[in-house]
């Protein structure tokens, strides 16, 4: 089987989940409409002139297990709404950037964790989520469960996680 991985790929028509490359592609970026771009990364994010009409988000998130993610998804998953097209990436678009895009999946589409997830990975093959991640995505299941899929009503900052050893993270 011979597989290509591409820079960014279209999980819905709106949102686009990539690696640090796509993000810096402006001809790419322009051809598929890209719009707005959130970086989801601890170094290194791109730099767009005003002539690129592109707006930009970063959130510093580094690749750890232990990295509280959850208290990020609020101000992530509101700059992602709306109607323009979402590239989310963060280094190689397989922990990070897919964390935030199954989290916005999980809200926008009222999908539990395991369908966002294999929805995701159907699209982007490489995706793999950290396990601290994967603990984050299922307490923010249940908190859109409680909160009626209301973001506006969670606290994320005060969301109780405690990072467990992971072994290899």
């Amino acid at each position: 089987m011979n597989f290509k991985l591409n820079d960014m790929d279209e999980i819905t028509p709106d949102l686009y989940l990539g690696n640090s490359s796509s993000s810096t592609n402006i001809s790419k970026l322009k051809e598929v409409g890209i719009q707005k771009v959130l970086s989801v990364m601890d170094c290194g994010s791109p730099k767009y002139e005003d002539k690129d009409n592109i707006i930009h988000k970063t959130v510093s998130v580094c690749d750890i297990s232990s990295q509280n993610i959850i208290k990020y998804f609020g101000e992530c998953l509101n700059f992602i709404k709306g109607k323009e097209k979402v590239l989310v990436h963060c280094m190689a678009g397989a922990s990070r950037s897919a964390t935030i895009v199954i989290a916005y999946l999980m809200w926008d589409q009222k999908m539990k964790y395991h369908e966002a997830l294999t929805l995701v990975k159907d699209k982007r093959f490489i995706i793999f989520p950290n396990p601290g991640f994967r603990d984050q995505l299922q307490i923010f299941e249940k908190e859109l469960i409680n909160n009626n899929y209301d973001i506006d009503k969670i606290n994320f900052k005060e969301i109780q996680w405690q990072p467990k050893t992971y072994g290899f993270f």
